[in-house]
């Protein structure tokens, strides 16, 4: 059975405090957040890449066996569409470098538009041109990306298949890696992520998360509903469901109620 770490879609949000973080008491947000969940999925590297300082600096201030996740940027995926981005990619995996170094580097998030159909040849490109060692994970949002001959390249160069639980796509559970690779974005009626999951809709997901489980070394989750701290409440609710231990430097302290 592959381990599973439970985690949320970024930590910077100040409409946390008083849900998540105190409102006193808690000046670093991330060494906070790391006293309850085991991995980060980082959203801010989708918008724009901070100096390579910030990723050694949250080397620093994380435990050792604390793991990331980083969204490729979106000159990659949404201006550039996979089409000559080499040098953007070269600069990604410079930023990732300290990260990989320490040994805290889980996955590269490669969230596609919904605009961008699969082009077999464009993607082959593409793939090969991401820099050996680089863990993958690739979310598609349009339906072509959801056949056979796109998981084939995804199980050729070892990338994961994305699971998501979201309004365009179907649960998939396709494994294509070594890892397995979940988001929950939520289901909100005008923004995805304004969505509160209930605990039936959670306790859903733990035969899922199961069976990814048996056919994977490690599932990756994380919840993207950030709207009012739920997706840290969610992450940590599915969490209890799962039976999942804090993470072993954790003095698993409560939330704030």
């Amino acid at each position: 059975m592959g381990a599973v770490y439970i985690g949320t879609s970024g930590w910077d949000y100040p409409e946390w405090v008083g849900r998540f973080y105190p409102k006193r008491g808690a000046s670093d947000w991330l060494r906070y957040y790391t006293g309850f969940f085991p991995i980060v999925e980082v959203n801010s590297t989708f918008y724009r890449l901070p100096p390579v300082s910030v990723a050694q600096s949250w080397v620093r201030r994380t435990p050792k066996e604390f793991r990331f996740a980083l969204k490729f940027p979106q000159t990659i995926t949404h201006d550039k569409k996979l089409l000559g981005a080499e040098p953007e990619i070269d600069e990604f995996a410079r930023f990732l470098r300290p990260l990989q170094e320490a040994g805290k580097l889980s996955a590269a998030l490669l969230q596609l538009p919904p605009s961008l159909r699969f082009e077999p040849a464009t993607v082959r490109r593409f793939y090969e041109s991401i820099p050996a060692g680089i863990p993958v994970a690739v979310e598609p949002r349009e339906r072509s990306w959801v056949t056979s001959e796109s998981k084939a390249l995804l199980r050729e160069f070892g990338f994961a298949y994305v699971v998501v639980d979201e309004p365009l796509l179907p649960i998939d559970l396709t494994v294509t890696a070594p890892f397995s690779y979940v988001r929950w974005h939520g289901h909100g009626k005008e923004i995805w992520y304004d969505y509160t999951y209930q605990p039936e809709e959670l306790r859903a997901w733990a035969p899922r998360l199961t069976q990814l489980r048996e056919r994977t070394e490690a599932v990756y989750g994380f919840f993207n509903n950030h709207f009012r701290g739920d997706a840290a409440v969610n992450a940590r609710t599915l969490s209890e469901l799962l039976d999942l231990p804090p993470p072993p430097w954790s003095a698993a302290g409560k939330l704030v109620p």
